[in-house]
């Protein structure tokens, strides 16, 4: 009986799987021819596992071109602003009137014949001033510079990249919406001045037989009206409200981020200002229409059967100042309902997320006035005058006679009249900030 030999040989491929080769001996000739077949086999075997190490080595990608390595995301939204400035004026300017009399004149008047009257005469007397400084008229329709919205970004989830530990930061920018109303129709300055002169003399005429005797006026103050009256603001709604942050949604998962990357998300800021600055202010209104000094009124006699003339020297005039506040009309005034930024980031997280709302802010400032403004009136007697009335004749009455008597002074300055709708500031909310499936 012949015996034989059994040996067996394990060799790993490049897969992890073993071949097992088998090799029978059983006497020296068998060993002979068997022994070079089995190195044949072994190297036939042995060549694909070469051809795949040469193959792997050929079509290895170079570090960096897989698309897995680390990779950093900044986005950066920009500041979104809205500006509406409106400025408005129908302010009144400054108005002087003047009508002063003279000084130091002489006025004679002649007498009346048999059935005639005797003259009139006037000397330094003030006449008639009229200054007029009132604001204007502003009539607005609605304003609107609200509804306003920031940015909007949008982050999406590519995925594949289990290893990478790149970072994403999104800034979404601020946002703010300023507005800024500004009207004013103020009085101005409005001077009127019609004072009697110093040191006139006035004398009338006699009358004749059957005339009455002229009147005698001297350094009277005149009529003197000075108007710096707030003028009229009429204005509709107002919004600038309503307005929206940044919305910024990312869709994360932890294939995309990676075990170790970071997400940084700032929101912005969210601002909202409303300034509203309306007047209508009364302004200075000075008006004078004083008596002057040291004046001579004489009044002529009244014939047989006539009156005597009246004498004035030095008495007041009319002197009417206004300044009063005017009339503010505003419709309603919106500016709230505003709402922060809106951030959402939703699927798995393996990284650490930071998160910053930024800061929500509404600041509304009203300011409307109708005030009243200043205004003297003077229309005081004069000092040192003389007025002397006419004689009556035989069945006629004497003269009048009034010397340094102050006039009628009437100054105004109330406040006028604002209406407002109603105001709404409120309504406003912060931000909402959502992480998590």
């Amino acid at each position: 009986m012949t015996h034989g030999t059994m040996q067996t040989t394990s060799t790993t491929s490049t897969d992890g799987s073993t071949m097992k080769e088998m090799t029978m001996t059983s006497h020296a000739s068998h060993r002979f021819i068997l022994q070079p077949r089995s190195r044949i086999l072994s190297g036939l075997r042995m060549l694909p596992v070469a051809m795949l190490l040469i193959g792997a080595a050929s079509t290895a990608a170079p570090a960096g071109a897989t698309g897995c390595q680390p990779s950093n995301v900044a986005i950066n939204g920009g500041n979104v602003s809205n500006e509406t400035t409106v400025r408005l004026s129908a302010d009144g300017g400054t108005a002087v009137s003047n009508a002063i009399g003279g000084d130091g004149n002489i006025a004679v008047a002649g007498n009346g014949g048999l059935f005639g009257s005797g003259g009139n005469a006037a000397a330094g007397n003030g006449g008639v001033a009229v200054a007029d400084a009132s604001g204007g008229m502003i009539d607005l329709d609605d304003i609107n510079s609200g509804d306003n919205a920031g940015n909007t970004i949008a982050v999406g989830s590519s995925g594949g990249c289990g290893s990478s530990s790149g970072s994403t930061a999104i800034n979404g920018g601020n946002v703010s919406n300023e507005t800024t109303v500004r009207l004013s129709a103020d009085g101005g300055t409005a001077v009127a001045n019609a004072n009697g002169g110093d040191n006139n003399i006035a004398v009338a005429g006699s009358g004749g037989l059957f005339g009455n005797g002229g009147d005698a006026l001297a350094g009277n103050g005149g009529i003197a009206v000075a108007d710096a009256s707030g003028g009229a603001i009429t204005v509709g709604n107002i919004n600038s409200g309503n307005n929206r942050g940044n919305t910024i949604l990312v869709g994360r998962s932890g294939s995309w981020f990676g075990r170790a990357g970071t997400l940084r998300i700032s929101g912005g800021n969210v601002s909202n200002r409303t300034t509203l600055a309306i007047s209508a202010n009364g302004g200075t209104a000075v008006s004078n229409a004083n008596g002057g000094n040291g004046n001579i009124a004489v009044a002529g006699d009244g014939g047989f059967i006539g009156d005597g003339g009246s004498a004035a020297a030095g008495n007041g005039g009319i002197a009417v100042a206004d300044a009063s506040g005017g009339v503010v009309s505003v419709g309603n005034v919106n500016s709230g309902g505003n709402s922060g930024n809106v951030i959402q980031v939703q699927g798995s997280t393996n990284g650490s997320v930071v998160v910053d709302g930024g800061n929500v802010s509404n600041e509304t400032t009203i300011d409307i006035s109708a005030d009243g403004g200043t205004a003297v009136a003077n229309a005081n007697g004069g000092d040192g005058n003389i007025a002397v009335g006419g004689d009556g004749g035989f069945i006629g009455d004497g003269g009048d006679a009034a010397a340094g008597n102050g006039g009628v002074a009437q100054s105004d300055a109330s406040g006028g009249t604002v209406t407002v709708g109603n105001i709404n500031s409120g309504g406003n909310t912060g931000n909402t900030i959502i992480v998590g499936s």
